[in-house]
């Protein structure tokens, strides 16, 4: 008898087959649970969108989407707003406008938002037509929070312009902001970094530099010119971000003994560079209150630079030999330099001991 006419082992057999099959049912059965879960997850995203949106509307900020869509299956939520816009109420209301809004947020990590946005963004205030447009060609928005509460939001654009009535006011080749709750602090206690590469200002949109294809080229060459900024700062006693007129929000600020903890600000341009430091808040008349200090290196090229890219205007700049005069010799960072080391204190303005005059209630 050969080998080949032995009985075979049943049992066996269906063994390895359960071996073999194990996997893939082990697979569907994992398949079947994550595509109840991501639903699941899902739904309570979009449940906390609506809640969110719920409570902006409380704040005085109404949200809207003309079709709101939601995936990003398996990994990831997703939503997708067509042409969102946001009515801020109050006695001057104004209404924004962009073309679409494009949210992700992975499945392991749905705390952490990043959102990009498609231009142009328009803001219109309701009582007088008055508009007001950004525009990019890129902006993305990175946010943290817990509860519908940010706790850090960074924004991010490239080729941002700011313009109205036809006029560019401000534009960057890049810049970015950065706000977190200063961490171990109360929840109005807030750190902001802002940053800008490439800045220039009004003069370079004039009537003819918009009609002049030699000034439009003269203009974009002055653009190249890089004024880049920085600024590091901590406010406290930051008033609730519902919608408030200015003026209301100062008051509410100044109250409450609010106070800005200007760490470094800083521009440079030219070669030359101005630096600021201080803490500064507002009295019971509304007035500054606390110091500044000024640091001016090579003034003349950087106010000269600032000048041409419609950051400053003319005579300004014409007065930096003046102004040098009246700081005080120091170095900054191994450099030649001029300080000036402002105080502000019951209406008063002094530069050191000089006393420069008084200034009256902010609003």
């Amino acid at each position: 008898m050969s080998v080949s006419d032995l009985p075979s082992n049943p049992a066996a057999s269906r063994r390895r087959r359960w071996l073999i099959a194990l996997p893939f049912a082990l697979l569907v059965v994992l398949g079947i649970g994550w595509s109840f879960a991501w639903n699941w997850g899902a739904q309570r995203a979009a449940a906390e969108v609506d809640a969110w949106i719920a409570r902006e509307a409380t704040e005085g900020r109404v949200w809207n989407c003309a079709s709101r869509e939601f995936g990003g299956f398996p990994f990831r939520f997703e939503l997708i707003c067509a042409a969102p816009s946001v009515t801020f109420a109050g006695p001057t209301a104004w209404t924004g406008r962009m073309s679409r809004a494009h949210a992700v947020a992975q499945v392991w990590n749905p705390r952490h938002l990043i959102a990009e946005f498609e231009g142009p963004s328009v803001l219109t205030e309701t009582a007088t037509g008055r508009e007001i447009t950004a525009n990019w060609s890129l902006l993305q928005v990175s946010g943290v929070g817990r509860e519908g509460q940010a706790e850090r939001v960074s924004i991010a654009a490239n080729d941002y312009t700011l313009a109205e009535g036809g006029t560019t006011v401000f534009s960057a080749r890049h810049a970015e902001l950065h706000v977190r709750h200063h961490p171990g602090e109360a929840s109005g206690t807030l750190d902001i970094a802002l940053r800008f590469a490439g800045a220039s200002g009004m003069a370079l949109n004039t009537p003819q530099a918009r009609t002049s294809g030699v000034a439009m080229a003269q203009a974009a060459a002055i653009a190249a010119k890089s004024i880049d900024g920085e600024v590091q700062a901590s406010v406290t006693q930051v008033p609730p971000f519902r919608t408030m007129p200015a003026a209301e929000r100062l008051a509410l600020w100044q109250q409450a003994g609010g106070r800005i903890d200007l760490e470094l600000a800083r521009i440079t341009g030219g070669g030359g560079a101005l630096s600021a430091s201080g803490a500064l808040g507002l009295d019971a008349q509304r007035r500054p209150d606390g110091r500044l200090d000024l640091a001016v290196v090579k003034a003349q090229p950087l106010f000269a630079a600032m000048a041409e890219a419609g950051l400053m205007p003319d005579f300004l700049a014409n007065l930096a030999p003046a102004m040098m005069m009246a700081g005080m010799p120091t170095t900054v960072d191994g450099q030649k330099a001029s300080s000036f080391p402002f105080a502000f204190r019951e209406g008063r303005v002094m530069l050191g001991v000089l006393p420069l005059g008084k200034i009256g209630p902010l609003y």
